[in-house]
């Protein structure tokens, strides 16, 4: 974060955004200044930063900033420079020379230092005296991201609120969420965070706590800020919008690793992921509401546009157990939910699925809710074909159900006037005709192959046609009609 009089930002039309930085070089250029002056004194770094500022003042200075909080400053004396000043200013002021070295002969008597000792601890201990001790580097990519952030977070001081959507990284927010103390609101997949500036007293206390928040959000793979900005001594209200698909250079702090609160849930995830069910599994993949709560699913499952959730219960202190009861009962959305057998309640506790396990969440329990459910979406989505037109020859499976919005497996099923289904693929028995006198009463398997190849078809289009394939050992040799 920068102080507000080193915020750089472009309004336009009521929109407000901080002028990001993309090029390195003046990065380049500070960061070789700072590791030429370690071991030199801060004020011989601050000399020579003066000299830079020419460019653009605010960005020097910010830049700065961030590289000076990577250094560790120490003094050159060991000596306790606030008590020399101390013994110094108790005796007044000097008005000429000779004063002041009678002042400093008692000061070398008093702490029992030479006036050179004395001179030199005088000030050492204020920050423009201090050495430079170590410079941390960083390369100029990181720093401009970092200044990046520091800009926008320095931006969010001064807002109303901000609304958030993140996808993944929930429980990274939300943990920052209660540890920051900010108040928030849920409205469907996105997030209100009530600002600083809508209190009755603007603290910027919780400012920067708001603004603290914004690393865990753009920790997250996809995310959107929105945000209502309310300048000092502006009576104007600006709208702030910042995405992950924006193109600003921004850090991501942590590597992006999937996290797990028992060995139960990891092994569970792990075993599912090995199993070809076609659906994806994600770790806690979004919010839900309950109530005025939230719940964050431990486990979601996609496929064809299903989504199903399993919130694993697994803990079980009688307070803990209560509240995860309540919330399950008040989620807007159809949870599975997987019971820890020795906790000491029943099926009739929940709404929905309930899945009872020991050490170990059935996989098999869980495979059939999800079967289940893909049934029921596939049965409806047969339902809702009320026509089905089809003009060409042969026209790939995927891109016809995409054209009529419905899973590959539901139009699979049904029965087309006059076509088939073979692989991929719907083809008309009139081509297969037409195929077939291509390739006539018996062919080699290889130039047979070569054929069903030009159309994007499988082997299998042998068999609709009627053709049996002669083997010679493991080898297929030649197609008969």
């Amino acid at each position: 974060m920068l102080p507000r009089d080193l915020l750089i930002v472009s309004k336009r039309k009521g929109s407000i955004k901080p002028r990001y930085l993309k090029d390195t070089q003046i990065a380049e250029e500070l960061i070789e200044i700072f590791k030429e002056y370690e071991g030199r004194k801060y004020k011989e770094l601050q000399e020579k930063l003066d000299e830079m500022e020419y460019v653009n003042y605010k960005v020097v200075r910010g830049l700065s900033l961030l590289l000076e909080r990577r250094c560790e400053f120490e003094s050159i004396s060991l000596i306790d420079g606030k008590k020399i000043r101390e013994f110094l200013f108790d005796r007044g002021f000097v008005l000429s020379e000779e004063e002041r070295n009678k002042i400093i002969d008692e000061a070398c008597k008093h702490f029992n230092l030479s006036r050179e000792e004395i001179e030199e601890a005088m000030f050492s201990d204020l920050k423009e005296e201090q050495i430079i001790k170590k410079f941390y580097y960083i390369p100029p990519l990181e720093l401009i991201k970092r200044y990046n952030l520091s800009l926008t977070q320095t931006l969010l001081f001064d807002a109303l609120e901000m609304l958030f959507t993140i996808s993944g990284n929930y429980q990274e927010v939300f943990r920052k969420i209660k540890y920051l103390g900010l108040m928030y609101e849920i409205e469907g997949n996105e997030v209100k965070i009530t600002g600083p500036a809508s209190l009755f007293k603007k603290t910027r206390k919780y400012g920067v706590a708001m603004a603290k928040l914004l690393p865990s959000i753009i920790n997250a793979d996809k995310w959107r800020i929105k945000a209502k900005i309310e300048l000092r001594r502006e009576a104007r209200i600006y709208d702030f919008e910042l995405s992950f698909n924006d193109d600003i250079l921004l850090p991501r702090y942590t590597e992006q690793v999937t996290h797990f609160d028992s060995e139960v849930e990891e092994r569970f995830y792990n075993e599912f992921k090995s199993l070809n069910t076609g659906w994806e599994i994600k770790r806690e993949p979004t919010i839900i509401e309950a109530g005025n709560y939230i719940i964050i699913p431990d486990f979601g499952f996609y496929k064809d546009g299903i989504e199903h959730y399993l919130e694993v219960v697994g803990f079980w202190t009688p307070e803990y157990l209560k509240k995860k009861i309540w919330k399950l009962k008040n989620a807007k959305v159809n949870i599975t939910i997987a019971v820890n057998e020795n906790l000491s309640c029943k099926k009739e506790d929940f709404s929905g699925d309930v899945i009872f396990y020991n050490k170990k969440i059935p996989l098999v329990a869980v495979i059939k809710i999800l079967r289940k459910l893909e049934e029921e979406s596939i049965q409806k989505e047969m339902e809702g074909i009320e026509k089905l037109e089809i003009k060409d020859e042969i026209i790939s499976l995927e891109e016809k159900a995409k054209e009529l919005n419905v899973s590959k497996e539901a139009l699979s099923r049904i029965k087309i006037p006059n076509y088939c289904i073979i692989g991929d693929k719907i083809v008309a028995k009139k081509f297969l005709e037409k195929l077939k006198e291509e390739i006539g009463e018996e062919r080699s398997y290889e130039e047979a192959k070569k054929i069903l190849d030009k159309y994007g078809l499988t082997s299998r289009a042998l068999d609709y046609m009627g053709y049996k394939i002669e083997w010679k050992g493991l080898k297929p040799v030649k197609v008969v009609s």
